[in-house]
């Protein structure tokens, strides 16, 4: 199997709030060449979660982040940081 993991180290003021937005977006995600995999929350920080996304296509996929309808979404959750890591799966 090859392609792309992007994980994403989301902390919001606003967990709930922050997975209504992500949530809402799953189908331009996947305009962007993205599927949605688990959304981990940290057991022992219930404010933090692990976003995972499969993509094929990485320059395609980041260009999700320069969107409008991120900007948007991002808006709609509130104050958010987040840490982006994209890895390359290999077998």
């Amino acid at each position: 199997m090859s392609g792309h993991a992007i994980m994403i180290r989301v902390t919001p003021e606003d967990f709930e709030q922050w997975l209504e937005a992500h949530n809402s977006c799953r189908e331009f995600r996947s305009e962007y060449g993205m599927s949605d995999g688990p959304v981990y929350r940290d057991a022992t920080d219930p404010k933090v979660a692990l976003v995972h996304l499969d993509t094929e296509d990485v320059s395609r996929a980041v260009q999700w982040f320069k969107s409008p309808e991120f900007a948007d979404a991002s808006r709609r959750a509130g104050k958010v940081q987040r840490d982006i890591w994209i890895s390359e799966r290999k077998q």
